[in-house]
């Protein structure tokens, strides 16, 4: 006997719509065939697509219920009243009737599977197109995310960048600001120490003025107190002698 929508989801033919959507959700968890273990598994993939569709037609009350009348077995034609005088039922005609009956239950069975089939394609199709919908919108998302990832790191690489260069430009001018306060300073010294170097040098010859000066005074000193002194020699000799001898 052939699986109805309702033996594909494990339900009854009176279960809840709570029941028919708690059950799709078990077993489309069950027969997920993106689950590591299902990876390449045709059959757990035809499992899953036709829980899909039987919830698809079963979780709308309308499908649901065209789906039901498709289950019933379509009432018989009757045939109009004949005369009383004839048999109703007669052998060519129970076998005209069984035929009329079976082609016809044929024909509303075979219409009610394709359009079953077509409303199952059609989901299917509307099911397929929503995921690649989502598909591509994940892959737009994570592009974008991918993008705003790389400007993100675009912009701390020039921050970086930026702060290296204002690092070097810092230290240069500390270096040369460095360089200018030590030439500054060994100029201030070099030029404190010829100061004193002329100073001293100033001094040397100040000094050596003075002594030159004080040694012509004492020189000078000396011939007065000879000549004095010679003065008064040959005053005592002409006192004495009546003459000078030594001058």
């Amino acid at each position: 006997m052939a699986k109805t929508l309702y033996d594909i989801l494990e339900v009854s033919t009176s279960a809840s719509a709570e029941a028919i959507r708690s059950a799709y959700e078990r077993l489309s968890q069950k027969y997920d065939p993106d689950r590591e273990e299902h990876r390449g598994n045709a059959d757990i993939r035809m499992r899953y697509e036709a829980v899909k569709e039987a919830f698809f037609t079963l979780g709308s009350p309308e499908k649901r219920s065209r789906y039901d009348r498709s289950l019933k077995p379509a009432d018989p034609p009757h045939d109009p009243v004949v005369a009383a005088s004839e048999p109703i039922w007669t052998l060519p005609k129970v076998v005209i009737v069984a035929l009329v009956v079976l082609i016809a239950g044929g024909w509303y069975i075979q219409g009610k599977r394709e359009e079953l089939r077509l409303e199952t394609e059609s989901a299917i199709a509307k099911a397929r197109a929503q995921e690649a919908e989502a598909r591509v919108l994940a892959e737009a998302v994570a592009a974008e995310k991918q993008r705003l990832t790389l400007q993100e790191e675009r912009d701390r690489e020039r921050q970086r960048a930026l702060q290296e260069m204002r690092t070097r430009s810092e230290f240069e001018r500390t270096r040369r600001d460095f360089e200018r306060e030590r030439q500054r300073q060994e100029h201030a010294e070099r030029t404190a120490h010829e100061r004193q170097a002329r100073q001293q040098t100033t001094e040397a010859q100040r000094r050596e003025l003075e002594r030159q000066r004080a040694e012509a005074a004492s020189i000078a000193d000396a011939r007065r107190r000879a000549a004095r002194e010679k003065e008064e020699l040959c005053r005592i000799e002409r006192q004495r002698y009546g003459k000078a001898i030594s001058c």
